[in-house]
Order: C-alpha cells, then structure tokens, then sequence
C-alpha cells in the first residue's frame, strides 16, 4: 500500500495533542477522476509542499482517519486562478458523478477558482501570489476512513494555466494512520532523558 511519509516535529508539552506532523508529499500519486489533462505535479520544500501546475487532479493513497475532531492546516497559494482549486477524500480514484459530484461534495473544500464545488466555507483565496493558511475542521463535515487523498487544480477552458502549492499539517495523530503520535509516557521519558543528560554535562 502507498502511504504519505510524514515528519513528527518537535514537541515541548506532556500531551499527545502537542505533537505536530506535516504531510510529505514525496510519495508517488495517482491519476484522480482521469483529470491529470497536462501540466506538470511535483514534491518541493523537502517534500512538505505539492505543487500543481496546468490541468490536473491527484490522489495519495493512504488510510485516512477523520472523526469529528479532525482539524488541518493548510497553507495554499496561487500565482495563476483557475476554475477549481481545493483538496478532499474519497475510496478510489474514480471521480463518480453522482455518488462524488453530486453526493459527495461535503467531501471537497474549495479555496478558490472561478467555478463552485464542495464546501464553501473557506473558498475565500482572491488575490494570486499570496500565501494563505486555512483551519480546515474537516469533521465537521464529513468522518469515517478514506483512502485517497485528492488535490484540485483544474482549468480545462482557456488554457491549462491554473497552479496550486498545497501543505497540510495536522496535530491529529490519528489521522494517518501509519503514523502513531507520542504518547504521554514517551514524553515524560524523553524530557528525564534529556534532564540527566543536561545534568551530565555540567560535571
């Protein structure tokens, strides 16, 4: 199975929540919906952040956890508007009129383009060239587990000219579920870790 590689960052709390991951979107991606018409889909910044360009729909394939508490971060930018841009989930690569379009949109969030899909709430990315970060509360919309993850950048009228960066972050640890979050007693074991070392190092 295909899965995202993700980064766990530093953490300086007892709690699990306070363990923050990054989507790395270095993992290969499938053809969404038979949508990737041109243009060119690559990893960058150390692969935290996809970058889409022409006419394309992409999945990543993993498991993908929402409860009704999921919450992402996600930072978007444009540099050229197109019809749609935007992420969301499904269980195959296949973009089914009814059960996604039609019965699927609160499986969708738009921030921007000239066309409608999907939630609405945070399609509110106007001006091109500028970097915005999105609190997405994904479960407020939608739960259950889901195997692809899929980014829109569509233009198919006027030239295959639209272009997406897209980086997610999550403090969810359950939300891939390759990945576990430290727990409360790896915390504390790694703070005395690093409390007798300190001590150490000062005789």
């Amino acid at each position: 199975m295909k899965k995202l590689v993700l980064a766990i960052f530093s953490v300086l709390s007892f709690t699990a929540n306070a363990a923050v991951i990054e989507l790395d979107f270095s993992d290969t991606f499938a053809n969404y919906g038979n949508q990737f018409d041109s243009g060119t889909v690559s990893a960058e910044n150390g692969g935290k952040t996809l970058s889409m360009f022409g006419n394309n729909w992409v999945a990543f394939e993993g498991v993908y956890n929402i409860t009704a508490d999921t919450i992402l971060q996600v930072t978007f930018s444009s540099s050229q508007i197109g019809e749609l841009h935007g992420f969301g989930f499904d269980n195959d690569v296949v973009f089914d009129s009814v059960d996604d379009y039609k019965n699927g949109e609160n499986r969708y969030f738009q921030f921007a383009g000239t066309q409608t899909f999907g939630v609405q709430d945070y399609n509110t990315y106007s001006v091109p060239n500028t970097l915005e970060t999105f609190t997405v509360e994904v479960g407020k919309f939608l739960t259950g587990t889901f195997s692809q993850l899929v980014f829109i950048n569509d233009q198919d009228k006027s030239g295959a000219n639209a272009q997406s960066s897209y980086s997610i972050s999550t403090s969810d640890s359950n939300f891939v579920a390759s990945v576990n979050g430290p727990g409360v007693l790896t915390l504390m074991l790694m703070s005395l870790t690093l409390m007798f070392a300190s001590k150490r190092n000062r005789k």
